[in-house]
């Protein structure tokens, strides 16, 4: 059941990016940058993700965790910049996403 809704979270962000997806288009010349616009966004989320998705998160502060891993700022080698990469899929396969006391 978990691996269905975690396809279905997966879909809807996809097709809701506009309502619910962080940027990854922009550069940010330093992490903490990127990383501050990466929490505004996660914070907006928050609350989005728990009344989508109650079958996959009790609390705002279990969806800001998940949020936090599906979310990181990695520096691109070449141009230097920092990007908000997605790593939804990853997260959803991961043992913490199976693990969780949910």
């Amino acid at each position: 059941m978990r691996k269905i809704a975690a396809c279905v979270l997966i879909g809807t962000i996809a097709i809701a990016r506009p309502a619910a997806a962080h940027d990854t288009e922009s550069a940010f010349s330093s992490r903490g940058a990127c990383e501050a616009t990466s929490a505004a966004e996660s914070n907006a989320e928050n609350a989005w993700l728990l009344v989508t998705f109650p079958d996959l998160f009790d609390t705002t502060g279990e969806a800001a965790s998940f949020l936090t891993r599906a979310w990181t700022c990695d520096r691109n080698p070449s141009d230097g910049h920092y990007y908000i990469t997605d790593h939804i899929e990853e997260v959803l396969g991961s043992g913490w996403f199976a693990q969780r006391n949910h």
